[in-house]
């Protein structure tokens, strides 16, 4: 144990701390600026400046390790000039006049003196007023004035990207934004520009954050002590009066968050003990105040929905369930809570009716033990973005003390192909061929089924531990003993799904004629054919005609538990009532229960032994179907609704409402950027616009489809509808 003296007060530290650190821990104030608990240290702002006995010069405490016998001094009048003259030189290019203004108790009360500048330079204006670290230090240090000539910086807010805008002429240089980017999240993204009075943050080559594949995690936002970096949803939404831990519902990832919550609803959500992806830190929010958000209960009358009360819904949907009992199929959303699921388990034990998620589940799904990977790895994603679970990874790598190899096998050049480390890129199709081909114990020459840069691959695995990650879409894959297969999915419960015996293919439900009614929770099926009822469950209204529909509280707005692809139990707490006249599924599932006489536990009849989904055979192109569709997973769904169809942010980002086509297949078929096409195959028709791309080979057609497994990959002929 390290023993040391701070200000006259003898301390302890560990082998490796910081002064700083140290300070902290003792409840000794040390100014900083540049400094974030959860990046390296980078000494920067030289606010953090302290006396060593013996030492001629002061030094940075966030760069000084705690040695034995020191004796420290933190606040000395020395000091407090250096710090303040510091301060002083950052302030010079930063709007200062609402900062040292004499008149900053009344102008909060009043806006007394609201036009002493440019409404740019105010702090009144700014959108970090009252969460700024920059007034907290002029507050300790004391500082009136400023001595030096003010030094605008004329930028442009950068407001070309998604979720978040930029301000620069605000920056301090702290290089937090550039370190978080690189060490939280390996993105690096951001850096410093230009050199002396020109230094900026900003990207390669001007390139937009876009352009650059940025993950839009929000994790520089997090880390900015000004509001040079500022969300663009909660920008004017002021401080949280209350912040509430829960846990992101999204993906199976389940990341605990914190929710802000202001007056008028939910402002924001940051990562908690978790980093949060895009989804997590800028999509919940929104959802919850969305305003195409449906919040009471729709009945049809007739040709018009019309809104009616609680009971009149619930009535009318147990009078159809009840009438056609044995003839109803239920399609409900893994994403509900456990709660909800068990309720619908109930119900559909007592009606005797067919229950399926509106998702295919692998039927080999297990708990993924992150102490189960092991160091001098290689992770081999096959048909997957590794992006799409980039929280699961950044968990992953915490632990590792090597970062793992990455090899991606992937016809379609995803953003995580990108970054790996050797991307194969077969025949779409020849995937899993090419998997074999990665651990024949044979030597394997590149030919035309066999990508050129396979010797790469394999030499990567050569003495490593290799685990292949997947999805249901993949299918059933053989892997050598050696090598660790980690199925995946994007779904919350979906282990808790498989123990109960829960059927997950929801094609046998909405291809079985003897369906009259159909009762859909928190998904959004594509329909082929009519029904004599059908009941929707959800926040958002559904493409296709329903009789009535019962509007649903989003995750943030309930108590309740989901289930991680890890098999952990995490809990979602209410943090704000749901909004307008919306119930909780458990609450509205409880109620038809009750009406209804359902038994109180779950029927033992549900557990039936899972079925594997079965995939058809595959198809092969012809004169009437030349192209090749190829389905993938949408990670970015809620409930049925694709991120991207509610927001701009993650259409822009996303793309996946679109039909990727390569160049010269658009040019073969007279096609162009948004022109919409119907994708006709032998058990599916759908309608969507066009993105004309290299990511994807010629001949084929990928989409993003948000319920996965719901289309299957198939022979398709495009029609143009303009």
């Amino acid at each position: 144990m390290i023993r040391l003296t701070i200000n006259n007060k003898q301390v302890t530290a560990k082998r490796g701390e910081t002064v700083l650190e140290v300070a902290q821990r003792e409840g000794i104030y040390i100014p900083t600026l540049c400094f974030h608990k959860d990046l390296s240290a980078y000494g920067g702002c030289r606010l953090c400046i302290v006396e060593v006995k013996g030492w001629p010069n002061p030094v940075t405490a966030c760069t000084l390790p705690a040695e034995d016998g020191m004796i420290i001094k933190t606040d000395t009048p020395r000091l407090k000039e250096l710090r303040t003259f510091s301060l002083q030189l950052i302030l010079s290019e930063h709007p200062h006049a609402c900062l040292i203004c004499d008149r900053e108790e009344e102008c909060a009360q009043y806006q007394e003196c609201i036009q002493k500048s440019s409404i740019t330079f105010g702090c009144k204006f700014c959108s970090s007023n009252g969460d700024c670290e920059l007034q907290d230090l002029i507050d300790r240090l004391g500082i009136t004035e400023i001595p030096y000539e003010f030094r605008y910086r004329q930028l442009d807010v950068e407001k070309s990207d998604p979720f978040f805008e930029r301000d620069y002429n605000l920056c301090v240089l702290c290089g937090r934004c550039i370190r978080a980017c690189g060490e939280k999240r390996d993105a690096h993204i951001l850096d410093f520009i230009h050199r002396g009075p020109q230094t900026l943050v900003g990207t390669a080559f001007g390139l937009t954050h876009l352009e650059l594949g940025c993950q839009f995690c929000g994790a520089c936002v997090d880390v900015c002590p000004t509001g040079a970096l500022r969300e663009r949803y909660s920008m004017w939404a002021g401080l949280p009066e209350r912040s509430v831990r829960s846990t992101c519902a999204l993906c199976s990832i389940g990341c605990s968050m914190q929710i802000n919550v202001g007056a008028a609803g939910i402002i924001n959500t940051i990562p908690d003990r978790d980093e949060l992806c895009v989804r997590g830190r800028f999509g919940i929010a929104p959802i919850v105040h969305h305003p195409k958000r449906v919040t009471s209960p729709l009945l049809r009358k007739g040709k018009r929905l019309v809104q009616v009360s609680w009971q009149e819904a619930l009535e009318y949907a147990c009078a159809q369930l009840n009438k056609h009992q044995k003839k109803t199929g239920i399609l409900f959303s893994p994403q509900l809570s456990i709660e909800s699921i068990d309720a619908v388990v109930r119900l559909a034990g007592h009606l005797a009716c067919h229950l399926t998620t509106s998702a295919v589940l692998a039927h080999d799904l297990k708990a993924l033990n992150i102490k189960d990977i092991q160091d001098e790895a290689v992770f081999v994603f096959l048909n997957t973005d590794m992006i799409d679970y980039s929280p699961l990874f950044l968990k992953l790598r915490s632990r590792l003390k090597k970062r793992p190899m990455i090899i991606t096998i992937d016809a379609v050049a995803s953003k995580g192909a990108e970054k790996a480390d050797v991307w194969l890129r077969p025949l779409v199709g020849k995937e899993t061929q090419v998997l074999q081909y990665l651990f024949a114990q044979k030597e394997v020459r590149a030919t035309d089924t066999v990508p050129r840069n396979i010797s790469d691959a394999r030499a990567l695995c050569n003495g490593k531990h290799i685990y292949v990650f997947c999805t249901a879409q993949t299918g059933d894959i053989a892997v050598p003993k050696h090598v660790t297969k980690v199925p995946l999915t994007s779904m919350t419960n979906a282990l808790t799904i498989r123990d109960m015996g829960i059927d997950t293919s929801p094609a046998r439900v909405l291809n079985d004629k003897n369906v009259d009614c159909l009762y859909v929770l928190g998904a959004v099926p594509q329909l082929s054919r009519n029904y004599a009822s059908v009941i929707v469950q959800n926040c958002f209204l559904p493409q296709f005609d329903f009789d009535v529909f019962l509007p649903t509280a989003v995750f943030a707005e309930v108590n309740g538990t989901v289930i991680t692809i890890e098999g952990k139990k995490r809990k979602l707490r209410k943090a704000f009532e749901p909004v307008g006249n919306a119930k909780p599924d458990d609450w509205i599932l409880t109620q038809m229960c009750t009406m209804l006489g359902c038994k109180k536990r779950r029927p033992a009849s549900t557990h039936t032994k899972p079925r594997r989904a079965r995939r058809p055979r595959q198809q092969r192109r012809s004169e009437a179907y030349p192209l090749q569709l190829v389905t993938r997973e949408n990670a970015y769904v809620y409930r049925g609704h694709v991120l991207s169809s509610l927001m701009k942010g993650f259409d822009r980002l996303r793309l996946d409402r679109r039909a990727w086509v390569h160049a010269r297949t658009a040019k073969k078929y007279g096609l162009k950027n948004d022109m919409k096409v119907d994708i006709i195959g032998h058990n599916v028709t759908m309608r969507m616009p066009v993105l004309v791309t290299d990511a994807v080979p010629e001949n084929v057609v990928v989409i993003h489809h948000p319920s996965d497994g719901m289309v299957e990959s198939q022979p398709v002929r495009l029609v143009c509808t303009e």
